[in-house]
């Protein structure tokens, strides 16, 4: 029985399976039809041609006395001469005609997109937000667009100057009342709220010099706290005067 061995196709590397009876002969591949010759593996040499014996009872005596072990045999030329590796596979040869931006589309103008608002063209096809009219492709909403003059030092002045005459007018009234802690008790003095009785001092009605200090920062600080809130947001809230707009919105 003949021994088998596995080949394979030096052009697209199939391995094909062939006898021994095979080697020295060109066989044709399958799968890409490359016709090469069949070499013998390591260990195993091409078998020897030899003249066929003369038929008769002869060639059937010669059969009987020495049988070929068919078994073991095949076994021993398949342990010694494993299939070979295979070759590695070919590198294609660089292609001349090859570019990789034949089929990507390349941006220019003709195929930029346009933003839905104001139809300026977007710089890319990722952009986001128009850099002309500030529209949002992807939320569709767009921002107040105004232009407004900056405002000069004087209107900044003027428009902070009634803030400045209030906290002027508190100071003032704080000095007042420290004055009027002391002339109180003078402008008391000999006043028909005097009471005569005296010896201790004593007035008509309590109208002593307490009660007006008592009444008197009493109405100082009711007076004051409109003052101050107006002053807190001139000066900390709303700081700068009226916008002036150029023109209303261009879009």
């Amino acid at each position: 029985m003949a021994t088998t061995f596995v080949i394979a196709c030096p052009e697209c590397s199939k391995q094909v399976k062939v006898s021994e009876e095979h080697v020295g002969k060109k066989v044709r591949c399958k799968g890409c039809g490359e016709i090469f010759p069949v070499k013998a593996p390591d260990g195993l040499s091409a078998a020897p041609k030899t003249k066929a014996a003369p038929a008769g009872p002869a060639k059937a005596r010669a059969t009987q006395a020495a049988p070929a072990p068919a078994g073991p045999a095949k076994s021993r030329a398949t342990q010694a001469a494993p299939p070979p590796a295979p070759p590695p596979p070919k590198t294609p040869a660089p292609d001349e005609d090859y570019d990789p931006n034949k089929y990507t589309p390349a941006e220019d103008m003709d195929t930029l997109p346009r933003c839905p608002f104001c139809a300026h063209q977007l710089p890319s096809h990722d952009t986001r937000i128009c850099l002309e009219c500030g529209y949002d492709t992807v939320k569709r909403s767009r921002p107040e667009v105004k232009q407004i003059y900056a405002p000069t030092f004087g209107e900044i002045f003027l428009w902070l100057l009634p803030a400045i005459l209030c906290v002027l007018f508190l100071i003032g009234v704080i000095v007042w009342y420290y004055f009027f802690w002391d002339l109180i008790v003078d402008w008391l003095d000999d006043s028909w709220f005097e009471d005569e009785k005296g010896p201790p001092k004593t007035y008509l009605a309590a109208a002593s010099p307490s009660f007006f200090r008592l009444y008197h920062a009493l109405f100082i600080i009711f007076m004051s706290v409109p003052i101050i809130r107006f002053i807190y947001r001139r000066f900390f809230v709303n700081n700068l005067p009226p916008e002036k707009k150029i023109k209303e919105d261009l879009f």
